[in-house]
């Protein structure tokens, strides 16, 4: 893609294979192989028309910076949209072998090994997993607004009702989100980094999975995971709930009683100015 990052990469066969330091073995293991699914489906659809209409008077494509970006699933998510763009992906995970292996709690430290300044910074169900929580969102936030290109998008996608996190049930915890916060809680923090232009609901169809998990006898071995591991990963992955999904996203989304009563939000970003 860029030849300093195929240089970079590029090692003698003969080599032995380097060690990598795996940072998250619970993330690692979830998102290595991670399928395209009806979440990420109309979560694409609603970044891809954010940059579509932001980068309308672009005279070239628009440059992404990835932050979190796994196994660059993303760039597949959003060119089957058909966005043309540049892409960079990013995470201090090295087994998932990024374009830059990147610390986002030291973002303006890493500007020299960026490509380019990218017009726009996603961290797409990122900030939920940073350490230290509140002080260190805003950090990331604030970094983000110091590396963006000047009137570029810092989009981040937060969860809501994903594992019901917006509700903080006692009996539901998951290891790697560091927070469980309702989207006022999520908006009070980035606020301070960034403005926040918009607040875009994502998904309807995909929160209601997470139903059996307001049991309070929920695990995720017992009949009631089994339910919900059924219910996401085969009932509602059925393909013609996809267009559905994407319908009611568009025509709720931007709705203030429906903004954070869905799987997702996405916040909508731009430096202080």
């Amino acid at each position: 893609m860029h030849q300093t990052m195929d240089r970079a990469k590029r090692r003698d066969v003969t080599d032995p294979a380097p060690e990598v330091a795996v940072h998250s073995e619970y993330l690692v293991k979830k998102l290595a192989n991670a399928q395209r699914n009806l979440y990420g489906t109309v979560k694409f659809d609603v970044v891809s028309r954010e940059i579509r209409k932001w980068s309308g008077g672009l005279d070239r494509k628009p440059r992404i910076l990835d932050i979190g970006c796994s196994t660059s699933i993303s760039k597949e998510y959003l060119a089957d949209t058909g966005l043309e763009f540049d892409y960079c992906g990013a995470d201090y995970e090295a087994a998932f072998e990024p374009d830059i292996v990147l610390d986002a709690t030291r973002l303006t430290e890493h500007r020299d090994e960026l490509p380019w300044r990218p017009d726009v910074i996603t961290l797409l169900d990122v900030l939920e997993h940073l350490p230290g929580k509140g002080p260190a969102i805003e950090s990331v936030m604030r970094q983000c607004g110091e590396v963006v290109a000047p009137g570029g998008l810092v989009l981040a996608v937060v969860p809501q009702l994903y594992r019901l996190d917006r509700l903080k049930l006692k009996h539901l915890h998951y290891p790697e989100h560091q927070v469980r916060m309702t989207l006022r809680e999520w908006s009070d923090i980035i606020e301070q980094a960034v403005t926040i232009e918009a607040v875009i609901g994502i998904g309807y169809l995909s929160i209601l999975p997470y139903l059996p998990m307001l049991s309070p006898w929920y695990e995720e071995t017992n009949r009631h995971g089994k339910l919900f591991h059924h219910l996401r990963g085969k009932t509602f992955e059925w393909g013609p709930l996809k267009p559905v999904e994407t319908t009611l996203t568009r025509g709720l989304g931007r709705l203030p009683g429906f903004r954070g009563w869905c799987n997702s939000s996405l916040l909508v970003c731009r430096a202080k100015g």
